[in-house]
């Protein structure tokens, strides 16, 4: 393939498939020039478009000479800010201090005109992550010889006093003269990378210091390349792929899965891999060892935070636990609540944002949420707080498929999988016990770190939707739940408590399996998680509301009390369906007034008139509400078309609906939350037919959980409000 761009200087450009709000780069589908684009910028001639991203667009150009270069075009509006341009001026200035071998060279830049732009090298030809995904693994001295121009380029780029910080295999362009390292502004220059606040890379190719706020030096880079050479040697990324929370927790904790790479490369890529920076080889010794100056197997000199050097011998011998896939880039940003729940979702809107990488702004502007409530559980309800803001991961399925779908021409439904791909999703906690302490503890850390309240969806009961599925009994649920609260500890979370759990209780109507028996035992593992996590300082804890209709007012609400609502902060509503938001705040309302009753009467029957009556200023039960998929409410099927139309399963022409907000309009609405993934299939429907094809989809739907991009698409398209 060509037509790739090199990049040089500032964050943000990278390989094309994982385009967001930063710059796009690498290659590209080259458009002619549209109305309004300019002709020339400087002594630039500008042919095509190469892309557009949110901080400006890049250009094929060509120099009086006739030689191609790429131009990278600023956005005035951000070009307008004093501060950026500092900055601007500041990473160009270093990125020419670079040496060109093994890079993309910056050739130029304007940056006091009305017009600032930067000039690199053109560089044509695939990503390495393209050629892999392509023609496959690397094998032999081609494989070496990559190694080989990666660790050179580092060494230049760090010499030049940088740090890249985000080297992957998006950001290595295979030029027909060879590899050359792109991107490397994404650092900003080592001499104040560490006190940055905000973690900047691809979570699959960071080092663990980048997710531990420990100091950055060239040894992260090391930790970056190893990882890049590991997935170029065996086609994957060694920590895996998977939600966020679970990389990272490879990352900081895991081994990595190295099979398929062996000899002195694969020893020196383990040894890179080291968790602790000191451990790692610098750069020169790689080279060194791989150039045949140093064995393998000596003493290595490592470069130690402070810069100091020091001679140890490094640890030997890696596990292959962790098997994984070619890595999607994933987001970590912050979402400000009370803000426009119109707004389309976006990494971040800072001038500074990448994309493909964890963006926290360094100093955001707290937006005041809604009137202070009551808290009915813990008292340290962060749902409750002013300018509360989400920690979230940006989805992987509908980034990669944008990526496709941006390959194909399909711009404008690529450009919907990036808006869904970047609204907050929680942390669903669908694993064994072990795994679920570590990946609540990796995210609260990295979150903490920067006053982000991250949202956790525990889904691990015993029974769960009347199946064979979660702990096998009340007692190692119990074990569960403590290894999340210990994960948890202090800081600031929102858990929403096993989806389904109160509206298919054991032995109920919805599910026939169990007994009164199970309900009880569902009852008091329900109990057990509220008290043990409702005692943690900033924690607070929703139970299964239902949905309209579904169980009864009365009968939800008895089973509520039950499961001991009242210490818990609330319930949710609206996992299992598509019911409108406004309808479903009016709901919350009633079950809060039926809530109150039977809290103080178990023998009340929640009329409307006694609803009517409780008393104002009454303490009422607050909720939560997952707007996720219901922009356009519930479907309304052509009567009698099917024998069963199964309404809640993969439903046609439904949409997204308001983004995550505690901008809810409701004193007892805590917040509006995306609790299920919308682009996930319900299941394998047919509508009351004989199967295996839905006759809405004409096709066998994927089972449920799965990623389905034909609901993607129809979820995007109808959101409500627009996701652009």
């Amino acid at each position: 393939m060509n037509g790739g761009s090199g990049a040089g200087g500032l964050r943000g450009f990278g390989d094309g498939h994982e385009s967001g709000p930063g710059w796009p780069s690498g290659p590209q589908h080259p458009a002619d020039l549209r109305t309004g684009d300019p002709h020339q910028v400087g002594p630039y001639r500008l042919v095509r478009r190469l892309g557009e991203g949110g901080m400006g667009t890049v250009y094929l150009g060509e120099t009086p000479d006739g030689t191609r270069v790429a131009v990278k075009l600023l956005h005035h509006t951000i070009a307008a800010d004093p501060d950026f341009r500092r900055r601007f001026r500041r990473e160009v200035e270093a990125a020419k201090r670079v040496a060109r071998f093994c890079t993309a060279a910056v050739l130029d830049a304007e940056m006091d005109g009305e017009t600032v732009y930067l000039v690199t090298e053109y560089v044509p030809g695939p990503t390495l992550r393209e050629a892999v995904e392509r023609d496959g693994p690397l094998r032999g001295s081609s494989l070496d010889g990559l190694a080989v121009s990666i660790a050179t380029a580092l060494r230049a780029i760090h010499a030049a006093g940088i740090i890249h910080r985000d080297l992957k295999p998006g950001n290595v362009l295979l030029s027909p003269i060879g590899p050359k390292v792109i991107d490397f502004g994404v650092a900003h220059l080592s001499d104040t990378a560490t006190h940055s606040s905000a973690v900047v890379g691809t979570p699959s190719f960071m080092s663990p210091e980048q997710f531990e706020g420990g100091p950055l030096t060239p040894a992260s880079d090391v930790f970056a390349w190893a990882s890049t050479i590991a997935y170029a040697g065996t086609g994957h990324a060694p920590f895996g792929n998977g939600p966020l929370p679970v990389v990272i927790n490879r990352v900081i904790n895991g081994e990595p899965d190295l099979t398929g790479l062996d000899g002195p490369l694969g020893t020196l890529v383990a040894r890179a891999l080291a968790k602790n920076p000191a451990q790692r080889p610098a750069v020169q010794d790689i080279l060194d060892a791989l150039t045949g100056s140093s064995p393998v197997e000596e003493s290595w000199v490592t470069t130690l935070p402070g810069g100091g050097r020091r001679r140890r011998r490094l640890l030997t011998g890696v596990g292959a636990a962790v098997a994984g896939l070619a890595v999607i880039a994933t987001v970590v940003a912050l979402w400000p609540s009370g803000g426009d729940p119109h707004a389309s979702a976006s990494a971040t809107s800072s001038a500074t944002s990448t994309r493909s990488a964890v963006v926290i702004p360094e100093e955001p502007t707290p937006i005041a949420s809604t009137a202070s409530k009551a808290p009915t559980g813990s008292g340290g309800n962060p749902l409750r707080e002013p300018g509360v803001r989400f920690a979230y991961k940006q989805e992987p399925d509908p980034q990669r498929q944008a990526g496709v779908w941006n390959g194909q021409g399909r711009k404008a439904d690529a450009a919907l999988m990036r808006a869904l791909a970047a609204v907050p999703h929680p942390v669903n906690l669908n694993m064994p016990a072990a795994e679920a302490g570590r990946t609540v503890a990796s995210t609260v850390r990295v979150a903490s770190a920067r006053h982000a309240v991250p949202v956790f969806v525990t889904d691990h009961v015993p029974m769960k939707d009347c199946s064979q599925w979660g702990e096998p009994d009340e007692r190692s649920y119990r074990d569960w739940i403590d290894r999340v609260a210990k994960g948890i500890g202090k800081a600031r979370t929102v858990v929403v408590l096993e989806p389904n759990s109160l509206t298919r209780l054991p032995g109920s109507n919805s599910c026939s399996q169990g007994s009164k028996a199970g309900a009880a035992e569902r009852y008091r593992e329900l109990a057990y998680a509220v008290n043990r996590l409702g005692k943690l300082p900033h924690t607070a804890v929703y139970l299964d509301g239902g949905i309209k209709g579904w169980p009864s007012l009365v009968e939800i609400a008895d089973r509520l009390v039950k499961a001991k609502v009242k210490r818990a902060d609330g319930f949710y509503l609206n996992t299992a369906d598509f019911q409108e938001t406004d309808e479903l705040v009016r709901y919350g309302e009633s079950l809060s007034r039926c809530l109150y009753l039977k809290m103080n009467n178990g023998g009340s029957t929640c009329t409307g008139a006694e609803i009517d009556a409780v008393p104002a200023g009454a303490p009422l039960t607050h909720f939560v509400i997952d707007t996720s998929r219901n922009g356009k409410g519930v479907w309304q099927p052509p009567e009698g078309k099917y024998a069963d139309p199964q309404i809640w399963c993969n439903p046609p022409g439904r949409g997204v609906g308001i983004r995550p907000t505690t901008d809810t309009g409701s004193e007892l609405a805590d917040a509006f939350l995306w609790l299920r993934s919308p682009e996930q299939s319900n299941g394998q429907c047919t509508r009351g037919g004989h199967g295996p094809q839905d006759p809405v989809y004409h096709q066998v739907d994927p089972q449920g959980g799965t990623w389905w991009s034909v609901l993607a698409l129809d979820r995007a398209r109808n959101a409500v409000p627009p996701l652009r």
